[in-house]
C-alpha cells in the first residue's frame, strides 16, 4: 500500500512539473475590475503578472486551505462531544472498578442477600 501511495505522489509531481513547463506564459490577475477606484488606496497595486502555472498552483493551494479550515470548523462539535464522552467513559470505568472492589464485602445489600 505504501508503494501505491509513493507511486501516486510521483505521478502527481510529474504531472505538476509538466503543467508548469507547458504553461509558462504570463497572466495578469486583477484584484478589482478595471475602472473601479478605491478612495485612499491609490498606491496599492491592483494587479499582478505571473506565470499561468503559478496562478493554477495558488488556486489549488487556496482551495485546499479553505477546505481544511471549513472541515476543521465542521469537526469542532464532534471533537467537543468526543472529549465529553471520554470523560464520561473514564468516570464510569472508575465507578465500575470501585464497585468491583466493593463486591467482595459482605455489607453490600444485594450481594449480602444473594449469598444468604
Amino acid at each position: 500500500m505504501r508503494y501505491l501511495k509513493y507511486l501516486f505522489l510521483i505521478v502527481v509531481a510529474v504531472a505538476a512539473v509538466l503543467l508548469a513547463i507547458a504553461n509558462r506564459g504570463p497572466v495578469t490577475l486583477r484584484w478589482l475590475p478595471e475602472g473601479v477606484r478605491v478612495p485612499g488606496a491609490e498606491g496599492i497595486p491592483t494587479e499582478v503578472t505571473l506565470p499561468i502555472y503559478v496562478a493554477v498552483f495558488l488556486a489549488v493551494f487556496l482551495g485546499i486551505l479553505v477546505g481544511l479550515v471549513l472541515e476543521m470548523l465542521r469537526e469542532t462539535e464532534h471533537r467537543r462531544k468526543e472529549r465529553l464522552y471520554k470523560k464520561e467513559a473514564a468516570r464510569l470505568d472508575a465507578e465500575n472498578k470501585r464497585l468491583a472492589a466493593k463486591a467482595g464485602e459482605e455489607d453490600d445489600d444485594i450481594l449480602g442477600l444473594t449469598r444468604g
